[in-house]
Formats: C-alpha cells, sequence, structure tokens
C-alpha cells in the first residue's frame, strides 16, 4: 500500500515535470524519490548512448557518495549493452530484475558490484533494476536500487515496492523520450540556423564573418552583465539573443549579388566606362583630323578625357566624396559626344548615382536594397516555428537596425517598442561593422575610437546609455 507520504512525493514530481525545463534534474530527483520510497541504500542512474549505458548519477548513503547528475560526469567507464553486467541485462531484455541476495543469486553475473564491495569494504545484497522506455518501448536506460533497509537490516525489495519504483522508472523514461525530443528538435534548429549563416557567408567574401562575430559579441555581453550583477539574463534568453544574432542578416540571401558584393563606386563597370572615354578620345583625334576642332578644342577635349579617367579611376576605390570632387563630377556630367557609335555621355545614369556617393559604395537605391534585409529577414523568419523558448528571435533579429530616437529602419520605432535584447543586438552589430577588417570600403576602426562612435550615437539618442556604458567596460578591459 502506497502510504501519503510517497504519494505525495511521486504527484510533486508530475507537477514537477509540467514546470521544471531542466529534465537532467528532474532525472535526479526521481531517483532519490525512488531510493527514499524504497528506503535503499544506493541508486544509480543510467543513460543509454551508442550502445553503452554511461553513469548519469549514483548514490550511497551509507558511504556519504553522491556523483554525477546535472553538468557532472562520473570517473567509470560506462556499460556495454552486450556485457554480462546485471544493468546490460536489464537493458537488453527490457525486464525488471529483482535479486533478495546477489551473493547467492546464480542468474546473473554480479563480478562488478563485489569488485566495487571488495575495494570499498561495502556488502551488496538485494538490487533491483529497471528498464527506462521511451513511449515505442525502446530503451533509454536503466535505473539500478541497492540494499532496501527496514528496522537498520537490509531487507528484499518488496513486490508493493516494485510496482511504485516502476511508476517512477516510467516517469523517467517519459522524461528521457521528451528529452530527446527536445535535444532533436533543438539540434535541427541549430542546424538549420548553422546552414542559414552558411548561406549568407557563402553569398559574399566581405564581412564573412559578420554574423559569427556578431553572436560571439553578444554572448560575452551577457555573460559580463550577468558576471558584474548588473541584471539577471536567463540562460534562455541569452540563447534566444545569440540565435537571434545568427539569423539578422539571414534577408541577405534575398538582396542581389550585385548591391551585396559592390566593394567598389564602379563596381562591375569600371572597365566600360574606360573603354567608351578611350572611344570618346579616339573620336576627338579623328575630329580634330578632319579639322572639325581647333587645335585649342582639341588640347582641352582631350585633357578632360585624360583627367577623367584618371579621376574615376581614383574615385572608384574612394570612400568619400570630397567638395573638389564634387565640383569635377558636375564638369563631367554635363558633358557628351557624338559619335559615328551615337551620342557618348561621360556618365550615364547609374554611373552618375555612383560617382555622387558621398560615403561608402552605394547609391540611394542600392542602399534602400540593402536595408531591405531586415525586412525580408522578418518575413523568412516568420514563416518559421521557433516555440515558446525562440518565441522572440524573429522581433530581436529584424529590429536590430532600429534607433530609440526613430531614426533607424524599417519601421523607424521609437524607444517604447525596442526590448533590451533588441537594443543589445544593435550596439554588438554597430560595434563589429566598424571593427571589421573584411570590408572592402572601409578601414577597420580602433576599438577606442568605435566605443567612442557608440557614445556619440548614445548623446544622438540612438542608443541605450545604459547598455553602451556596459558595452564600453567590456571592451575596455
Amino acid at each position: 500500500m502506497i502510504l501519503n507520504k510517497d504519494l505525495e512525493k511521486i504527484l510533486n514530481i508530475i507537477t514537477n515535470m509540467s514546470k521544471e525545463d531542466d529534465y537532467y534534474k528532474l532525472l535526479e530527483e526521481i531517483l532519490e524519490t525512488g531510493m527514499t520510497i524504497s528506503n535503499c541504500d544506493g541508486g544509480t542512474l543510467y543513460l543509454l548512448k551508442d550502445k553503452k549505458l554511461e553513469f548519469f548519477f549514483m548514490i550511497t548513503k551509507s558511504q556519504n557518495v553522491k556523483e554525477g547528475g546535472v553538468g557532472k560526469k562520473i570517473n567509470l567507464p560506462p556499460v556495454d549493452i552486450d556485457s554480462p553486467a546485471v544493468a546490460a541485462m536489464c537493458a537488453k531484455s527490457k525486464k525488471i530484475i529483482n535479486v533478495e541476495d546477489v551473493y547467492s543469486d546464480k542468474n546473473y553475473n554480479w563480478s562488478g558490484p563485489m569488485k566495487y564491495d571488495e575495494l570499498t569494504g561495502y556488502h551488496t545484497e538485494s538490487v533491483l533494476v529497471l528498464p527506462l522506455f521511451d513511449r515505442e518501448k525502446n530503451v533509454l536506460g536503466v535505473m539500478q536500487l541497492i540494499n532496501a533497509v527496514q528496522f537498520k537490516k537490509v531487507v528484499p525489495f518488496s513486490y508493493d515496492v516494485q510496482k511504485i519504483i516502476y511508476s517512477l522508472s516510467s516517469l523517467s523514461g517519459v522524461l528521457l523520450d521528451n528529452m530527446k525530443l527536445y535535444e532533436d528538435a533543438k539540434e535541427l534548429l541549430d542546424s538549420f540556423v548553422k546552414a542559414m549563416v552558411k548561406a549568407i557567408e557563402s553569398r559574399t567574401p566581405y564581412n564573412a564573418f559578420h554574423t559569427m562575430n556578431v553572436a560571439k559579441i553578444c554572448n560575452e555581453f551577457v555573460d559580463y552583465i550577468n558576471d558584474n550583477s548588473y541584471d539577471l539574463i536567463t540562460k534562455d534568453e541569452k540563447n534566444e539573443l545569440v540565435m537571434a544574432a545568427m539569423l539578422h542578416d539571414v534577408g541577405k540571401i534575398i538582396v542581389p549579388s550585385n548591391i551585396l558584393n559592390k566593394a567598389t563606386r564602379f563596381d562591375g563597370i569600371l572597365d566600360s566606362m574606360l573603354m567608351r572615354y578611350d572611344l570618346i578620345k579616339a573620336n576627338i583625334e579623328i575630329k580634330y583630323l578632319k579639322n572639325e576642332y581647333s587645335k585649342e578644342e582639341y588640347e582641352n577635349e582631350k585633357n578632360l578625357i585624360i583627367k577623367a579617367k584618371e579621376f574615376i579611376v581614383k574615385l572608384d576605390k574612394s570612400s568619400f566624396l570630397s567638395d573638389e570632387d564634387l565640383a569635377f563630377v558636375d564638369v563631367m556630367k554635363n558633358k557628351s559626344y557624338d559619335t559615328e557609335f551615337g551620342t557618348l555621355k561621360l556618365f550615364n545614369d547609374n554611373e552618375l548615382d555612383s560617382a555622387l556617393i558621398r560615403k561608402g559604395t552605394l547609391t540611394l537605391n542600392e542602399r534602400s536594397e540593402i536595408e531591405k534585409h531586415v525586412v525580408y529577414t522578418a518575413d523568412i523568419l516568420n514563416e518559421l516555428k521557433f516555440g515558446r523558448k525562440y518565441s522572440h528571435v524573429k522581433e530581436i533579429a529584424s529590429l536590430h537596425h532600429e534607433y530609440l530616437n526613430g531614426s533607424g529602419y524599417p519601421n523607424h520605432y521609437t524607444s517604447d517598442k525596442l526590448s533590451k535584447f533588441v537594443r543589445m543586438i544593435t550596439i554588438a552589430d554597430i560595434y563589429e561593422s566598424l571593427v571589421s577588417t573584411d570590408r572592402p570600403y572601409k578601414k577597420p576602426i580602433p576599438n577606442d575610437k568605435a566605443l567612442c562612435i557608440l557614445n556619440d550615437m548614445v548623446n544622438e539618442g540612438k542608443l541605450d546609455k545604459d547598455l553602451v556604458k556596459i558595452f564600453t567596460e567590456l571592451k575596455s578591459k
């Protein structure tokens, strides 16, 4: 008959199964509860992995032994599933083994417990071994209890106790099955995320490590906040932020590669521009020979073309357009020449747009297309079901270009709509972009200057003051 206190313990475990996310911790609780209910001295929980029973948790009360459990490894070799050890026999037969006295039993191999007894001075007597099943009756592990005690004497495990412990082992099987399903799902999600990162980074030789660097910075950011007691960010929140960091640029898969990989102003078109200028120059010489140009006109036009060629070669690799450069672009944009191939301009429309870029390599239209990557990111992630633990991944990933004062994009959200984790990934993304060494259009900015830029953005109302202060401390170490 189940005592009220034993029933309460089992009900507590069942209740905890719906609340506790750490299945391994629950497995420890189940073993300890089984030992309490059976009033036994020792217990071991094995988990089956790669046809071996690995020691997960082990207790011997009389010897003050408590080893293994969550995050701790027991320094004992695993038991091969094909070995004659009783735990292996239980796993293979899928049957409960209940023995009154191992030293008089002839049905099983007890060399392991006997050797343990010899080394430690312990005396193993009664043993109850139960397999742990999943829903399809596949063995996931084994629970082994040793030396039931009654009135300070070792006694056999009774049939009533066996039934109770079997119910606990069934709960263990359910937990292990759920844990396996969860880990399989997480592994699938993690592999998908890694595949997405690889797809993003393989599309461009530039900022190829940006995604992983941002994820790494977010990870360090969280650890620093927790280690210095600024706040408490849970393990689940950290995992969610890091996953969002790994997916924050997934929308770049849709951005045209010629824009994504545009390393210079005239990337992909400079050679055709130079050939056109040579054609114009040859046309000028032909017209001069036909007396259609005066000597002075010829020299002026020829020198302009020579200067224009030198200028666009230099401008192509320049990340900044000076006022002097702008003035010469104004001269060039109005020049066109009638040739036997039709009218040729020094700049056509898209070339002029590239020439007029004040900073960087992208035109306004190209930058607009690049900025759409956060919209594409939201669209892609919207098709995925992340589950409760990763329910904010889409929000964090797709809002990493928003600023607190509403000057970001794409939604121009203000501080009231930007969570702490959105603010953190924004800081990490900007910092990595500033210090990165693989951008073709700029040199990496030194760490101290990058931190100054972040603080300037705080003064502009764009970034979170407290978080930037903490991040500055982290990166100033």
